[in-house]
C-alpha cells in the first residue's frame, strides 16, 4: 500500500474512532446531512436507485413515494457506516443492549448434524453485523468478501471484519475455501443478492418481477455437500438491530444438475425479496441488481 492509500486509511480508522465516541443526537444529524448531500449530487446513484425502485414497485407507489423511499435508503446506507463506529462496543457479555439474534437455535441445530452451514444474506440493514455472529455467540465462522475498489477502504473493512474473529475469503478462490470448511463441518456465509455479471457463473432468477443474474456458488455448495442451508439476515425494528436466522432451506435434489441449480438459486432469491419487501428502505438499492441481461436468442 503506498503512502496516499496508507494515509487515507488511518484518516478513515481516526475519523469513525472520533464518531464512535460522540453522542448518537450528533451522529444522527451529521449521517442525515450527508445522505441529504449524497443524494443531491450523486446524480447517477440517485439515478440507479430511483429507477430500480420504479421497476420493483411500479404504480404501488407514487411518484413522491419512490423518491422518499431512495432518500431513505441513502440514509440507510450512510448510517451504516456510522453505526459501524459504534460496533466496538458490542461483545458476547452486553450484545443484548445492542441486539437481538433471533433464531440462534437454527444455527444451533444445524451445527449439530456435523455436515457443514453455508449460510446466505443480503445488503439488508447492516451487513456488517452479520460477521459479528460468530464472536458473539462463540462459533468460528468464515466470510466470503468480494474486495472493494477503494484500498484504504478495503483494508479498514477487512481489519474490522477478522477483529471479530472471521476468516476472510476473497471472491476469486472462495468456492473451493468453503467447499473444505463445509467438509469440515465449519460454518460459512456469504452475501448473495448483487449482479452476477459473469453469466457462467450465474443463472437468470424473478428478483422483483425481472429477470436477475444470480450467483450459483451457494446453490452448488449446497448440491455438492450436505450442508445445511440458512438464510441470515440484519435490520433494525424499534430503534434495535435485530440478526435473524432462519431455519434450514431444503435443497432441491432431482438429478437433474442443471435444473437444480437455477431451482436453488431461485429459492434463495426469493426469501431474499421477501425480506426486502418487508423493509424495502434497508436494502442497497443503489447497486445495479438488474444490470446483467439474459442474451437474447434469435
Amino acid at each position: 500500500m503506498n503512502l496516499l492509500n496508507a494515509a487515507t486509511y488511518h484518516g478513515i480508522s481516526f475519523f469513525i474512532l472520533c464518531i464512535g465516541v460522540l453522542p448518537f443526537s450528533v451522529t444522527e444529524w451529521a449521517g442525515n446531512s450527508l445522505a441529504s448531500l449524497w443524494f443531491a449530487i450523486d446524480k447517477k446513484h440517485r439515478q440507479i436507485t430511483l429507477d430500480n425502485i420504479r421497476q420493483a414497485y411500479g404504480n404501488q407507489l407514487s411518484d413522491q413515494q419512490h423518491r422518499d423511499l431512495a432518500r431513505a435508503v441513502f440514509k440507510n446506507t450512510v448510517g451504516m457506516f456510522f453505526e459501524h463506529a459504534r460496533f466496538r462496543r458490542i461483545h458476547p457479555w452486553n450484545y443484548s443492549k445492542f441486539l437481538s439474534i433471533r433464531g440462534l437455535v437454527n444455527l444451533t441445530i444445524a451445527r449439530a448434524r456435523g455436515k457443514g452451514v453455508l449460510c446466505f444474506s443480503a445488503h439488508l440493514g447492516n451487513w456488517e453485523l452479520v460477521p459479528t455472529i460468530g464472536h458473539l455467540v462463540d462459533i468460528p465462522i468464515s466470510i466470503v468478501y468480494r474486495k472493494l475498489k477503494f484500498p484504504p477502504l478495503d483494508r479498514y473493512v477487512k481489519e474490522r471484519r477478522s477483529a471479530t474473529g472471521c476468516r476472510m475469503l476473497t471472491m476469486h478462490r472462495a468456492l473451493d475455501e468453503v467447499m473444505a470448511s463445509l467438509t469440515r463441518g465449519e460454518v460459512a456465509g456469504m452475501i448473495i443478492d448483487q449482479n452476477t455479471s459473469n453469466r457462467s457463473h450465474g443463472a437468470f432468477v424473478n428478483f422483483f418481477g425481472r429477470k436477475a443474474c444470480a450467483n450459483t456458488g451457494p446453490a452448488m455448495l449446497a448440491l455438492s455437500t450436505d450442508a445445511s442451508v440458512l438464510p441470515i439476515f440484519t435490520f433494525r425494528e424499534n430503534g434495535k438491530f435485530i440478526i435473524e436466522i432462519l431455519p434450514h432451506v431444503p435443497t432441491v435434489r432431482t438429478g437433474d444438475y442443471p435444473t437444480d441449480l437455477k431451482e436453488n438459486t431461485r429459492i434463495y432469491n426469493a426469501i431474499i425479496e421477501t425480506y426486502v419487501k418487508k423493509y424495502p428502505e434497508q436494502w442497497f438499492w443503489i447497486h445495479n441488481r438488474w444490470r446483467t441481461k439474459p442474451v437474447n436468442k434469435a
